[in-house]
């Protein structure tokens, strides 16, 4: 007992000495910035011997045979072999995927699945051929550590413990302010791709403002830099998942600054035009929806919880003792104003990570999508407490004040999408991931009727297989009504064969059969959400200066 004490007390001086020393850099100085730099790393390498090394810390790399591991930088582009069916000629434009790569590997730092930085891969699909190329963005935050030989800036995975409480509260602010990288272009932009109503091709983190770049001809990804529209954005991050309305012009996002602050914004023609603060709460607060006539902001059930730092636990755990709630703005109500959302509680314990797609019949307003209740016991990587996500269907009744919650179905499912261009419109048809406990073990891919309330199709994946977030393309030339008249698209990894392929289905027979599947030359690794471009969007922004 004694030796314990004794190595309990030895940590204790270790973390108090390091606090004093935090402390007299906390002011940068920029004739001591080398020594500060120094200091602030060697305190930084102190705490991480306190925890356990990097190299228990890399589940979510090996998991389904390594494909989340890092591949090179960059690959130009590389043609694509056919393993079954035909290209269809109607299929023409560019697949993108954002995902996360550690830029050194192994890591020497605790490093979370969400910690990499932001890479592209790109699948250009023009006159009857693909390609594959993959691309790092060129973040400011990638170039300064890509000069500096090695890791520097804070990461999820390094919150772990005592010494992990003192990273978050004391480590992190200084490293950033040690740095001065501009305000809210500090992020790794490796979550989402966007395209907005000005033809930008966007790539999102919820810690930095939307970072463009542009695919050449060929496929090959170009990084242009942080957008901050001309000034109006400057130091203003953005959630993962704005939304675009390409009948109206306009862009909804939603931000915060953690533990201070949650606004949401709106943008057209290229500037922001306004911005307002909202009384939310620390949640999860990954996504929102729009309709033709609301703005709707998802609060759920989750809070940030930065004491679970000290305990190992997620970092955000589903509340009992709150609900399921939605801030609805009315889009006639003209200015953004807290004043003008109403808040309108849906009576449940639950949690919305990613919507699916949301229309407006009058006051009554429908949301379709994935939702978890609390489950407790139930942790991923990220959240607690959270049980499966399964499809439902919510209706608000503005006028009313009340929401009616329906479950559609029980199949585990996550990444939900409908036609990108269609928020704010009409749309019959959506789609999303079979999910398979939790993670990214996506096995399928799921078809729903927002007519008829109900799933009408379902892929399932060969064994030993998974894929990324299916995403829908139209058909070239067509007229697509309902959102079902093209194609699915997925990026998919046989962790059995070791094998990376493209496939493109039939969205709507829904075949279990391909209609072309293509081998990408080397491995794919995994990553988060997929857009696809058509050729008109795609010539859009590649014109556009």
């Amino acid at each position: 007992m004694g030796l314990f004490k004794k190595a309990g007390t030895v940590v204790a001086v270790l973390v108090a000495v390091q606090a004093v020393l935090i402390g007299l850099l906390k002011t940068p100085h920029a004739g001591l910035k080398s020594v500060q730099l120094y200091l602030i790393s060697v305190i930084d390498s102190g705490l991480d011997l306190l925890v356990e090394p990097a190299s228990k810390n890399l589940l979510w790399a090996t998991s389904f045979e390594g494909g989340f591991l890092p591949v090179p930088d960059t690959l130009a582009p590389q043609p694509l072999d056919v393993i079954q069916g035909a290209l269809p000629e109607d299929l023409q434009g560019a697949w993108l995927r954002v995902g996360p790569q550690v830029q050194f590997w192994p890591p020497t730092k605790r490093t979370h699945v969400f910690d990499g930085d932001g890479a592209v891969a790109s699948i250009r699909v023009a006159g009857g051929k693909a390609s594959y190329s993959f691309a790092l963005l060129e973040t400011p935050r990638y170039l300064w550590e890509k000069a500096y030989g090695g890791e520097f800036f804070p990461r999820i995975g390094e919150w772990s413990g005592y010494p992990g409480l003192v990273k978050l509260l004391g480590i992190g602010p200084i490293k950033r302010d040690l740095i001065d990288l501009p305000k809210a272009a500090g992020g790794q932009a490796n979550t989402a791709v966007g395209f907005s109503t000005e033809g930008k091709l966007w790539a999102h983190h919820e810690a930095c403002m939307p970072f463009r770049f542009r695919v050449q001809e060929d496929g090959a990804v170009e990084s242009i830099g942080f957008d901050d529209l001309k000034g109006s954005m400057e130091g203003i991050s953005t959630s993962a998942h704005p939304k675009h309305d390409h009948r109206t012009g306009e862009t909804f996002f939603h931000g915060r600054v953690m533990m201070k602050s949650f606004y949401m914004g709106r943008i057209k023609d290229g500037i922001l035009q306004e911005q307002v603060e909202l009384p939310v709460g620390d949640g999860f607060h990954h996504d929102m929806f729009i309709t033709r006539d609301y703005v709707v902001i998802v609060d759920g059930a989750m809070r940030f919880m930065p004491k679970n730092v000290v305990k190992k636990k997620p970092l955000w755990v589903m509340d009992t003792n709150r609900t399921l709630r939605f801030g609805v703005f009315p889009r006639k109500a003209g200015a953004l104003s807290a004043d003008n959302f109403v808040w309108i509680d849906a009576g449940v314990t639950a949690e919305i990570v990613h919507t699916m797609f949301g229309y407006n019949e009058g006051s009554k307003i429908f949301l379709y999508s994935p939702a978890s209740y609390y489950l407790s016991g139930a942790v991923s990587e990220t959240l607690g407490d959270m049980g499966d996500n399964q499809m439902h269907r919510f209706m608000i009744d503005f006028d009313a004040g009340t929401v009616v919650v329906d479950l559609l179905d029980e199949t585990g499912t996550e990444f939900a999408r409908v036609r990108d261009d269609r928020h704010g419109q009409h749309v019959r048809y959506g789609y999303s991931a079979v999910q398979q406990g939790s993670g990214f073990n996506f096995t399928g891919i799921l078809k729903w009727d927002m007519q008829e309330k109900r799933q009408v199709g379902r892929i399932d994946y060969p064994p030993g297989m998974v894929g990324g977030e299916p995403v829908f393309a139209p058909r070239e030339g067509r007229e697509d009504v309902d959102g079902d008249d093209g194609y699915m698209v997925v990026l998919l990894w046989s962790y059995k064969l070791l094998r990376s392929t493209f496939a493109v289905y039939d969205a709507k027979t829904f075949s279990q059969i391909p209609v072309v599947e293509m081998a990408i030359p080397i491995r794919a690794p995994l990553g988060f959400h997929a857009l696809w471009l058509g050729e008109a969007d795609f010539q859009k922004q590649l014109r556009l200066p």
